[in-house]
């Protein structure tokens, strides 16, 4: 009795799995891109730029890193309907590294994690 019931258990239970849809891994709908990954490098300043704190670029994100705003930055998010976030900046093996946003009230500044 004890084995039809549990042979029973475990046929539902496979039944259930088999039957049930997989989680989908699918980005949301953006017909339009504003969420896609673009190459961001000219969004960005590095503090000691020319015209990164008085000046033509002081509306531009600070960066910080080893680079600077030399090496290739890329971004999800059009800047405009949807903000800036989840960046990368590519070391010189190009291999991607994540940069952090700093909370700042004043001007976004972005840290390059070399983890």
């Amino acid at each position: 009795m004890f084995t039809r019931t549990l042979a029973t258990a475990a046929l539902v239970v496979g039944a259930a799995l088999a039957l049930a849809p997989g989680a989908s891994a699918a980005e949301p709908d953006d017909p339009y891109g504003f969420n896609a990954v673009r190459d961001r490098t000219d969004y960005f300043v590095a503090p000691l730029d020319a015209g990164a704190l008085i000046g033509p670029n002081t509306y531009k994100p600070i960066i910080l890193s080893p680079y600077g705003a030399t090496r290739k930055i890329e971004c999800r998010g059009d800047g405009h309907y949807v903000s800036i976030h989840e960046c990368k900046q590519y070391d010189t093996n190009n291999v991607a590294h994540d940069l952090q946003l700093l909370a700042n009230p004043i001007r976004p500044v972005w840290v390059y994690n070399p983890f």
